[in-house]
């Protein structure tokens, strides 16, 4: 069995909250990397929790954390202390196997505020990976894994069984493809799906006006997953006090912006 990097997508689809530099119509892929060793741990510990929480009268096939946080679908009988044990449950699972995990957000204009040109007319979907596997990239050469991993992706972009070649791995595998698969299907895309969800949260309630008490513990939840394992990407912010506000998110963001060189490039795009 191989090493895996498993993959998910999250945005804001119909969610009118943004600031400055945190747009509502941003894409964000996270990759998280399972080692071979602990892949068929993680997916029994997974089919525990769910086993856990499912009942005759409620059952519970999948995790998905989107779902479940609005009590959605097989969710929607759970009460809010049930909510949150199951994510309390994740995230104690996950951050006792130290998962690297890999960021990227982009939006309709990341290139021109990164002073990059669009040649080839690629959607938002191939940049955000593009970008995203050359973090993959550098992570697999540091680590000598070359032919020694696999790529699955969520069935979002494509039918499960689908498989699509990845360009900036060509050099680093025989097999070099993303296959798609449903979480259904391969339990581990609940990784990535929880990842994804994770980061979406942590965003959109760093910019959320008066935030609650529920909020700063699902925030205080999310961010020892988001802080107690190795990534690659923006590093995410991890804030739980109520005080900090949407103004304290842009500022952060723009001191980033000035630190990487980017920000005459932002600010253009931006006026």
């Amino acid at each position: 069995m191989k090493h895996l990097f498993t993959i998910d997508e999250t945005g804001s689809p119909g969610n009118i909250s943004e600031s400055i530099t945190l747009k509502n119509d941003r894409k964000t892929y996270v990759a998280v990397f399972i080692k071979s060793d602990i892949r068929e741990n993680i997916i029994s510990d997974i089919n525990s929790i769910i086993s856990k929480y499912s009942s005759s009268e409620n059952p519970i096939n999948e995790l998905h954390f989107t779902d479940l946080l609005n009590r959605r679908k097989e969710y929607k009988a759970l009460d809010t202390e049930t909510v949150i044990s199951i994510i309390k449950d994740v995230t104690d699972c996950f951050n006792k196997y130290s998962l690297p995990f890999f960021l990227q957000t982009v939006t309709p204009r990341t290139l021109k505020e990164n002073g990059l040109v669009n040649k080839k007319n690629k959607s938002l979907d191939e940049i955000a990976l593009d970008f995203l596997f050359q973090r993959i990239k550098k992570f697999i050469e540091e680590n000598n894994l070359k032919d020694n991993f696999e790529i699955i992706i969520d069935q979002g972009l494509n039918k499960p069984g689908h498989k699509t070649e990845i360009p900036t791995l060509k050099e680093l595998s025989k097999d070099n493809f993303m296959l798609f698969q449903s979480s259904s299907e391969n339990p581990l895309i609940q990784v990535a799906d929880f990842f994804a969800f994770t980061m979406n949260r942590n965003q959109m309630m760093l910019i959320k006006e008066d935030r609650t008490d529920f909020d700063i513990l699902l925030l205080t939840l999310l961010n020892s997953v988001l802080n107690g394992n190795e990534t690659s990407g923006s590093k995410p912010l991890l804030i739980k006090e109520k005080e900090f506000s949407k103004d304290n998110y842009d500022k952060n963001q723009i001191e980033i912006f000035k630190e990487k060189g980017i920000y005459d490039y932002w600010k253009k795009v931006n006026k």
